[in-house]
């Protein structure tokens, strides 16, 4: 199946990349030049029937004044091209990456924003270069009097069955478009306890009643050099499958508990390697809890009662081994992050909760509440630093994109760019064993290849013919793609790792909620030129037409 087209005005060039031209483009030539962002001269290219774009890219006009300033502006003077009401428009998010500043918001009506019209407005060195956005010209209107968060929690958990849970449950009002009008609804996240389920209930604002239960969660299926305490414990770096580089390497268990428990053994015990969890709040830990700028374990189970003169060295069965694991990864990626310059990716304590729970067998990102949750089942899933990346680029992309994924393609990309995160950051460190070889120790306990992977970032599936609509099998293809384009993006593994982190996280900025495949090349090549490389325009387009994104 070929992936959808998705609509793109293309204005003139970015960053003066190219000469404009003043040829007004139609047929196969307007469908070409959709596939080249940046080729284009002043004349824009709409849908096949005249309808509005979603995304302009072009000289847009000067960023003079506050973001909000120049994005409402901007957005005015596009409005009726992208079919928005710019005066509905509120402006929630101001965002600055390494090449601009963006700014985000969506219609509101009443107070209450409208599902599905999120507004990009993006400046580069002073200058508009994306508006972005789609509009609603459906009816509907707020109720007068919503029910209450108490009671929408209430109806939640009476309607998931669950009667104790992780966190408060996030409540979050929207105007929701259901059968050709916008409803008024409050949609609750649950993560919970007893039992072990996590799911969105959506209400009725007005009535309380539900609507639909659904599950958000995402599963695996600048501040560097703060301060803080710091200890040193024995961990897997990044799992021991690959620094053993022993693929027949399984775990033995404690059977009989309800839950398969890991136990130690003298071959595990011998890749475990000493590292320094830093920037930790002294005053968490005085208290036994891993808190940092950038990882957050509320519920961390007593890190004090041991010794911290020497490296900790914890049972594979005691909880705090997983624990000390999710918070010196995601520290020590995110600290990789600032001092690479991309210090606005995520950068707040992330929650994380590490568990052996019995029902939470899958890892989950949940938006909602804005929590990753590591599960029990087989291999506890946070031994296997590539699952905790795999799971932080989720929340990285929703810290990015607020809402990101409600298209198919969204949903593929995403879980492609969770294993292209992970296999992009340890290759820094792996000599080149395993990886495209995603979550090769998590997968022990469930594959039978040889070597065992989650997942592989070597497909040769191609997206016009193999597209499954099933965001794991389809984001294989997603993930293979970014790693063939990786491999053209320098000469040393380093080089490769900046590189495609910087181009891969500046193209997230440019995207909407609903995201298609499209979008994302045409993302890639603004990167590429708003970081200086115009070379890598061409290895973006020349590898997606090998993926067969772009015809």
């Amino acid at each position: 199946m070929r992936p959808t087209p998705r609509r793109l005005l293309l204005a003139t060039t970015v960053l003066a990349l190219v000469a404009p031209s003043t040829a007004t483009l139609t047929g196969p030539d307007a469908q070409a030049a959709a596939e080249r962002p940046y080729l284009l001269g002043p004349e824009a290219i709409t849908g096949p029937d005249d309808s509005p774009g979603t995304t302009l890219f072009g000289r847009l006009g000067a960023a003079r004044g506050g973001p909000r300033t120049w994005a409402s502006r901007a957005l005015s003077r596009q409005a009726d091209r992208l079919g928005v009401d710019a005066g509905a428009v509120r402006w929630e998010r101001v965002r600055h990456s390494m090449v601009g500043t963006h700014v985000r918001g969506r219609e509101f009506r009443g107070g209450v924003p409208v599902r599905g019209t999120d507004v990009l407005v993006s400046a580069v060195d002073g200058r508009v270069v994306q508006v972005a956005g789609s509009g609603s010209d459906l009816p509907g209107e707020p109720v007068a009097r919503p029910v209450g968060d108490a009671l929408a929690r209430t109806v939640a958990l009476a309607t998931l069955g669950v009667t104790e849970v992780l966190v408060e449950p996030d409540v979050d009002r929207v105007l929701r478009p259901v059968d050709g009008r916008l409803v008024d609804t409050l949609t609750v996240s649950v993560v919970g306890l007893t039992p072990a389920r996590a799911g969105q209930v959506v209400l009725d604002a007005a009535d309380g009643s539900v609507l639909g239960v659904a599950d958000d969660a995402r599963y695996a299926g600048g501040r560097e050099g703060r301060d803080g305490a710091s200890f040193t414990a024995e961990l897997f770096d990044p799992n021991p499958v690959a620094t053993s580089r022993d693929t027949s390497l399984r775990s033995p268990f404690e059977t009989g508990t309800g839950v398969n428990v890991p136990v130690d053994s003298a071959e595990l015990t011998a890749q475990l390697r000493p590292r320094t969890l830093e920037h930790l709040d002294e005053s968490s830990l005085a208290l036994g809890l891993l808190s940092g700028p950038w990882a957050d374990l509320p519920a961390s189970p007593g890190f004090l009662d041991q010794s911290l003169g020497e490296p900790v060295s914890y049972s594979r069965s005691d909880p705090r081994f997983v624990g000390a694991m999710t918070y010196y990864h995601v520290d020590a990626y995110q600290s990789w992050l600032q001092r690479i310059g991309l210090t606005d990716v995520n950068a707040h304590p992330q929650t994380l909760v590490p568990t052996l729970l019995p029902g939470y067998d899958n890892s989950f990102y949940q938006p909602g509440n804005d929590l990753i949750v590591f599960g029990g089942g087989g291999v506890p899933d946070a031994e296997d630093a590539d699952v905790i990346l795999h799971e932080y680029g989720h929340a990285m992309q929703d810290d990015q994109v607020p809402g990101y994924g409600e298209t198919t393609a969204g949903g593929a990309m995403g879980e492609g760019f969770g294993d292209f995160n992970a296999g992009n950051y340890f290759a820094l460190t792996s000599k080149g064993f395993h990886d495209v070889c995603v979550a090769d120790w998590d997968a022990t306990t469930y594959s039978s290849d040889d070597p065992t992977c989650l997942r592989r970032m070597d497909s040769d599936k191609d997206a016009r013919t193999d597209l499954e609509q099933a965001v794991h099998a389809d984001g294989e293809i997603w993930s293979s793609y970014l790693w063939r384009v990786r491999a053209k993006l320098g000469r040393s593994t380093r080089k490769r790792s900046v590189n495609a982190a910087r181009l891969v996280l500046v193209m997230h900025e440019t995207l909407l909620p609903d995201a298609e495949y499209d979008d994302a090349i045409a993302g890639l090549r603004f990167a590429a030129g708003a970081l200086g490389r115009k070379s890598w325009r061409k290895v973006v387009v020349r590898e997606a037409r090998r993926s067969g994104y772009l015809g």
